[in-house]
């Protein structure tokens, strides 16, 4: 890193206000990849303040660095992601997480004490449901064995039925035949 030390070491002999730095240089002061400052500031452009030369690219001031140094503190250090490092610089440097009022506690106590009125009432219909289904299964077990039993007494009566016609059938073939040689004695 000799160059970059170059680089300091002419702009110390100078006003440190005048310190102008390129991409590549900026990313060799603060020891990261030049990609990874192109990134930084393409998502984070607002929060870290680049000078933009004539010829369009960025230059970094003292005020510049500081804060890529900043933002690689808290993307490497604290594991924080770009959407988070925008938060902490938004903000000023308050936590992510904030504390919740108390207002904000009680908003949410009373909606969970309403989620669990809303879940005990829904436990009791639950319950109802169940008897009812219970009831109404015991009724088609009930109508299903009413109905098994109609049918089979209904076969059963068909072949009683059936026994009675072919016993009929037999003795009026046995009458037939016995009058038949009877009329043919007689005759």
């Amino acid at each position: 890193m000799p160059e970059t030390e170059d680089i300091r070491s002419e702009n110390n002999s100078e006003n440190v206000d005048d310190l102008r730095l390129t991409v590549k240089e900026a990313a060799k002061y603060v020891k990261e990849n030049p990609g990874v400052i192109r990134n930084w500031l393409r998502e984070l452009k607002t929060y870290i303040p680049t000078i933009q030369g004539e010829n369009g690219y960025h230059y970094f001031d003292k005020s510049a660095l500081e804060r890529l140094l900043l933002v690689k503190k808290l993307s490497r250090e604290q594991n924080y992601t770009i959407k988070q490092i925008e938060y902490h610089l938004a903000t000023g440097g308050k936590d992510l997480k904030p504390e919740p009022t108390p207002e904000a506690s009680e908003i949410i106590l009373k909606e969970l004490l309403v989620i669990k009125e809303k879940l005990e009432l829904q436990e009791q219909f639950n319950q109802v449901l169940v008897k009812q289904l219970e009831k109404q299964q015991q009724h088609m077990d009930h109508q299903y064995k009413k109905f098994t039993e109609s049918i089979e007494k209904q076969e059963e009566q068909r072949l009683i039925a059936q026994q009675e016609v072919q016993k009929n059938q037999k003795e009026a073939a046995a009458a037939s035949q016995k009058k038949g040689f009877f009329a043919r004695l007689f005759s």
